[in-house]
C-alpha cells in the first residue's frame, strides 16, 4: 500500500487541539496525535496510508474484562 506524505506547519496549539496549515488549508488535530516534543512554529511530516481493518476480537476483550466479574447483583 502506498502512503501519502505531506509537510504541515504547526500554527497553534491551544488546550488539547493543534491547528495545522497545509498550503492554504487549515485543519485541526487532537494534540495527542502529535509527537510530545512538537511545538508551535515547527514543521511536521504527516504520512497517511490505508490499512486493513484490525481483527474483530471483541469477544476476547469481553471475556478478558468480564473474567473477574462474579456475576449477580451489584452492591452499592
Amino acid at each position: 500500500m502506498t502512503a501519502t506524505e505531506n509537510m504541515v506547519f504547526i500554527d497553534e496549539v491551544e488546550d488539547l487541539v493543534a491547528r495545522l496549515v497545509l498550503g492554504e488549508q487549515v485543519f485541526h488535530l487532537p494534540r495527542g496525535l502529535l509527537p510530545a516534543e512538537a511545538r508551535e512554529g515547527q514543521w511536521l511530516r504527516i504520512s497517511v496510508a490505508l490499512t486493513p481493518a484490525p481483527p474483530n476480537d471483541s469477544a476476547a476483550v469481553r471475556k478478558r474484562l468480564g473474567g473477574s466479574d462474579p456475576g449477580g447483583d451489584i452492591n452499592l
